[in-house]
């Protein structure tokens, strides 16, 4: 296991998409959420004028005080997507390379080779998630010092309740896409239909039927809305009108997540160890 962790870890190093990928989700995080917002906030547009949300308590969404839910909240759009793609390409591009038989010839076992990926992923996501949290606070004290205001920053319990909140929805969605990988044994496919169901099923439809009775039951079974559901722990510092109300609460999205990141893990080592893995 050790050695398929060395690996795995290598191979991440190495291969380009993955820097890229890190790359994309901070730009995001820097340009589209804070530098965006607080230009919109300064300059005060036509749309913005007359919002239930005057423009001087939005844009303490980009002060330190909000650092946690402002995080969580890019993790659950862009973040998502991008650990699909991590996961997907950590299992997938050794079918595309065919490289899985070679390495199932070694001395590991299917079980050890699996472990080595899920703990180098696992590493990837921590990483990702301290580097999001530490370019959202650089942020928020550059956005908070040139605007001169004040704001506290949260307590150490909280942070550390944020991190493991967004530690764990990034994991889910990397295992997912680790496990469309194993499944599908194709990354486009892996990724393509991991994106799909992210953008389609999860956004999409969980925004145009959540108020359906019986469509609302199932959505609230959704990694996504589960997340949203996590999220909602950590409130923003003013009351927002026009946000919709999370279908389901922190302690049921939690356990709900749990279950699918184990969920994930367990029917990936039942494929990957029960399936011929020659051919595509």
């Amino acid at each position: 296991m050790i050695a398929s962790l060395r690996a795995d870890g290598l191979k991440m190093r190495k291969r380009w998409a993955t820097w890229i990928m890190a790359g994309i989700f901070l730009a995001w995080l820097v340009l589209l959420v804070y530098v965006l917002l607080f230009y919109i906030v300064k300059s005060q547009p036509a749309s913005l004028r007359g919002s239930e949300v005057p423009a001087a308590v939005l844009k303490r969404q980009l002060f330190p005080e909000n650092l946690i839910p402002t995080v969580l909240s890019t993790a659950a759009s862009i973040g998502a997507a991008i650990m699909i793609i991590y996961g997907a390409l950590g299992t997938a591009s050794e079918y595309g390379w065919s490289t899985v038989q070679t390495i199932l010839i070694q001395k590991p076992g299917r079980t050890a080779v699996l472990a080595g990926k899920w703990l180098a992923l696992g590493v990837a996501t921590v990483l990702i998630s301290l580097a999001a949290m530490a370019v959202a606070a650089l942020c928020a004290y550059v956005v908070v010092s040139i605007d001169g205001s004040s704001s506290s920053w949260p307590a150490a319990t909280e942070l550390a309740k944020g991190f493991g909140a967004l530690v764990l929805q990034l994991a889910v969605w990397a295992a997912f896409g680790a496990f469309l990988g194993i499944a599908f044994r194709s990354t486009a496919a892996a990724i393509g239909g991991g994106l799909v169901y992210l953008f389609v099923g999860e956004v999409l439809l969980g925004s145009l039927f959540r108020g359906a009775t019986v469509i609302k039951d199932v959505l609230k079974y959704l990694p996504g809305i589960n997340a949203t559901g996590l999220d909602s722990a950590f409130h923003l510092s003013y009351r927002n009108p026009g946000a919709q109300a999370p279908l389901v609460d922190a302690t049921h999205g939690l356990i709900t997540l749990l279950v699918y990141l184990a969920a994930f893990i367990i029917l990936s080592l039942v494929i990957f160890r029960q399936r011929d893995v020659g051919g595509g």
